[in-house]
């Protein structure tokens, strides 16, 4: 007799695991590009980023730094919002070297010991003077 119970109740369960299952509910906000549903409950870096993509300015560059080979009179400019980044130098495109490593402190100018090539930190914010305007 209890085994039988115990057949009963496993038929039972293995046809409500097999049951099909309603499908969830999606939801999805639509919108012009750049506008974000939930703007006004947005701060700090992620309201700085979402300004600055409406004046068609992209607050996080994800790529390399590069530019003009710095040098003491006119260093290679490298923003950061911390007073300091670690940068890694690979030297002129003419003659590159290896990777060189170099934790760069605001104020003072850092040369790579390799190329000679000179590294200033500056703060973001005096990257972006539009949103400075916009938000005083």
């Amino acid at each position: 007799k209890t085994l039988a119970v115990m057949l009963r109740l496993r038929r039972l369960a293995t046809r409500v695991l097999r049951a099909p299952r309603p499908m969830p509910i999606v939801r999805a906000f639509s919108g012009k590009p750049g506008d974000h549903p939930g703007d006004e409950q947005i701060y700090g870096r992620e309201a700085e980023e979402l300004e600055l993509e409406k004046l068609g300015i992209e607050r996080f560059d994800r790529e390399p730094a590069s530019g003009p080979f710095g040098t003491l009179e006119k260093p290679a400019i490298i923003y950061s919002t911390k007073g300091e980044r670690v940068v890694g130098c690979v030297g002129p495109k003419e003659d590159p070297h290896d990777v060189a490593w170099m934790n760069l402190r605001a104020g003072p100018k850092h040369v790579c010991t390799i190329c000679g090539q000179v590294f200033k930190l500056e703060d973001a914010a005096n990257r972006y003077p539009q949103l400075k305007s916009q938000t005083a």
